[in-house]
């Protein structure tokens, strides 16, 4: 019985040492730790100066991934040859974040009501599930389309939902979808169908050529809501603006030519994907 038991532990003892000489020491050495660590603080000391880099020059520069996805390319789509043809343009536009699912069903029954050869498309940026499949109920036919978009792609500030930096992204991304876009926050309501007025303004006749966008204006002067830094990123100062009005953000009809592609989406998406030029501190 001992000899059997001094046989099993010199088995043991053999295994142990061949498992031990065939696979080695897997453990990394401490030099390969240190060289990962010291890479690793490398990239973000160098992400950070150049972020600061940016924040210090002013800047208007965005990543080219985050544009690229938006449609900021070569050969951009474009209004009129690049559109959505199965549907009535411009689309109408939404968002809803968690929380806005009564303002999401009473805003898809108000477009259903008021425009529905319209398109309908509600960005989910964020919805819980038991809500998303409670606006999935109503917004369910080729006229309403919910539209699953990732915040978590984009820097980190841009998921604020006070900040609104990702409105643009989604007027944006629908822009490149469709063509043409009647943007409205979830919370407002048509009272009319007839928005034939707006679009002929929008894109013009015969007579006169449309500036491819319409906007509601404030009461308020640009200066006074507007931090005086986020001037230096467009190349201008607050001078210009002392008595130009702002314009609502809550509504907007845009078509996608290519004056507003360049001049007016491009611009406004960089400032909303630099964290200093949407949000700028100090004075």
């Amino acid at each position: 019985m001992r000899t059997k038991s001094y046989l099993l532990g010199f088995i043991c003892i053999v295994a142990t040492t061949l498992l031990i000489i065939i696979f080695g020491d897997q453990r990394p050495d401490i030099q390969s730790i240190v060289t990962e660590t010291h890479k690793q603080l490398k990239n973000n000391i160098q992400t950070f100066k150049e972020n600061l880099k940016v924040a210090e020059e002013k800047k208007l520069t965005a990543d080219d991934k985050y544009l690229n996805f938006l449609g900021f390319v070569p050969n951009p789509r474009l209004y009129p040859l690049s559109v959505w043809t199965n549907t009535t343009l411009p689309v109408i536009v939404s968002y809803l974040c968690d929380g806005d699912i009564d303002q999401g069903i009473g805003l898809t029954r108000n477009i259903g009501h008021f425009l529905p050869n319209h398109t309908l498309l509600l960005y989910n940026l964020g919805l819980r599930r038991y809500d998303l499949q409670m606006i999935l109920s109503y917004c369910n036919s080729s006229r309403c389309i919910v539209m699953d978009f990732d915040l978590s792609d984009f820097p980190s500030h841009v998921n604020d939902q006070h900040l609104h930096a990702f409105r643009p992204l989604v007027i944006q991304d629908a822009l490149n979808h469709a063509g043409a876009v009647f943007f409205i926050e979830n919370n407002l309501r048509l009272s009319t169908s007839n928005i034939a007025p707006l679009i002929n303004k929008a894109v013009g006749n015969g007579k006169k050529h449309g500036s491819g966008i319409i906007t509601w204006r404030t009461q308020h002067a640009v200066t006074s809501l507007t931090h005086p830094r986020m001037f230096n990123y467009f190349r201008t100062s607050d001078e210009s603006f002392l008595f130009l009005p702002m314009v609502e953000s809550t509504k907007l009809l845009i078509y996608n030519t290519e004056a507003i592609h360049s001049d007016v989406m491009l611009p406004w998406i960089q400032c909303c994907l630099i964290h200093d030029c949407i949000l700028p501190i100090g004075k």
